[in-house]
Parts: structure tokens; sequence; C-alpha cells
């Protein structure tokens, strides 16, 4: 396992096997329950991630609560979701997104957890896994409510993430948000080196945090054909004049960051950014 103090892109992180293996007969100090945090940049692979730790022996998760991907941040009014920090590609960027310790735990913590109880498939089980993607830079905030909570952070391709996302972040009224153009790679890919030095930051607070990478992980779906090629269309990027011109002036910088991950701006094989979670 990971530890809190652990760098970025030195030993291996765990696989989601690995993890769910580790859950099982893992203590519960000062709870009634575990709670296991799953966090990630929207498209990175957070939602596969949670079923498979939800759907181990001893867990549950959130289930019929009507909200997107029945994530946590939509169910309670403590702190704003990511939506309201301007949502994929954007959140991170939001100073206020960034949350310490709370000043009021326990008064947090109670609103919180009253706001999730209606929804665990199993209330009575030992584990309790939620996910939302702002969990990313909120460890420390959640921390301070359950200090026994366990973080499972979820990392992807930045080329991947920021193809996968750019769809979603056209702004204006969904009726004329086709028409307004998306935000660019250079905004999409630095966002994701923001959120990841925050999240980096954060990291040596934290009692217990695993990082697991997509490209790792077993809960990928095993169909690629149905799924558009990321590690195709970045290629195509890098080859176009826009892309020629990024090597030249932002794209160097965004890849000595994502270098601490593991990630390269020109392998696209191994870690793979060529799997799609649609």
């Amino acid at each position: 396992m990971c530890s809190g103090s652990a760098v970025a892109g030195s030993t291996p992180d765990p696989t989601v096997t690995e993890l769910r293996s580790l859950l099982d007969g893992r203590p519960v100090v000062g709870d009634d329950h575990r709670y296991v945090f799953v966090g990630g940049l929207h498209r990175s692979g957070t939602s596969m991630v949670a079923r498979a730790l939800a759907d181990c022996d001893g867990a549950t998760g959130l289930v019929g609560t009507g909200v997107m991907e029945d994530e946590g941040h939509y169910l309670h009014d403590v702190i704003p979701s990511a939506f309201e920090h301007g949502g994929p590609g954007r959140f991170a960027f939001d100073p206020r997104a960034h949350l310490g310790p709370s000043t009021a735990p326990e008064r947090d913590r109670a609103r919180l957890l009253a706001a999730w109880e209606p929804y665990w498939e199993d209330p009575e089980a030992l584990t309790r896994v939620e996910k939302s993607p702002q969990n990313l830079l909120q460890t420390i905030w959640l921390q301070s409510l359950l200090p026994s909570a366990r973080f499972v952070i979820v990392i992807r391709h930045p080329a991947a993430v920021a193809l996968a996302t750019r769809k979603w972040t056209r702004p204006g009224p969904r009726r004329i948000r086709r028409l307004a153009p998306p935000l660019g790679l250079d905004r999409l890919i630095g966002h994701w080196c923001h959120a990841h030095h925050l999240f980096e930051h954060d990291r040596p607070s934290l009692t217990d945090v695993d990082v697991v990478r997509f490209e790792d992980s077993v809960v990928r779906r095993s169909d690629p054909s149905r799924s558009p090629s990321y590690d195709e269309q970045w290629r195509q990027w890098l080859d176009s004049r826009e892309g020629r011109a990024a090597r030249k002036t932002w794209l160097p910088m965004a890849e000595a960051a994502m270098a601490r991950w593991g990630y390269s701006i020109d392998d696209g094989r191994r870690p793979s950014v060529s799997n799609s979670l649609v």
C-alpha cells in the first residue's frame, strides 16, 4: 500500500484488485463505519473503481439517489459541488474548491452523514464507499470530519481526460451550448496539472491514501471498439499546427508535471491513453 507520504511517480501504486483485497478485515478506529472516499478528475475512472470497491464483501455504496453517477456531493449542501466551482476542466482553478480542515467538524460531519444515510445500499455494511470527483481536492476536509477515512484517488493520462471531458466544457444554457466552443486542450491539461499539484500538496497530511492509475486498473471495459481512441486523437492533435505550436510553448511545462505521475506526452502505450470509459 502507498502511505500518505508517498511521492508521485515513485513505487507503483496498487491495482483495484489489490485494493479490494486490502479492504477485507481492515480495522475501524473511532467510527461505526469505515468510509472510503474515491476521488479524481471527471472521466478518470472513478465510477468504475468505486463500484468495484462497493462490491466487496462487507462494503456498500450510494444507490437510488437520482443524481448523476450516485455522487455524494450532489446530496448535501455542506459545501458546494464541483459544478458550482465551474465543473469539468474548471473546478480546480477555483481556490474555494481546495479545502482545508473543517472549522466546525462535528456539525459538518452530522449534516454530511445525514444526507447520505437514506441511500446506502446496505446500511449494515461496515465499509461505506462514496465517490465524487472533487474529493481529489477535499481530502483534508473529509479527514477532519472522519479521521479514520481512507482515500482512493484515481488518475488517468491527462490527454485522455482532456479529450473525454472537452465536450462538457461548452459554456452557456444547454439549448445553445452546442454552438459555443469548448475549452482548449491547453486549458484542460493545465487543469489536470493544477488539480494533481494540489492533491500532491495535501497527500503527506493524509493518514490513509492510495493512488490507482486507470491504465493499470483491471476494471477497464474489455471492448475498446465501443469507445473513441483517445490515443489516436491525441497523436493527430500533436501532429496538427496547434500541436506543433504547443510543443514550443506550454506543452514542455505540462510534460514536466505529467512526468511526476508517470505520464509522457508521446507515450501512448504505457501508460495508455487509448481506452475510454464511454
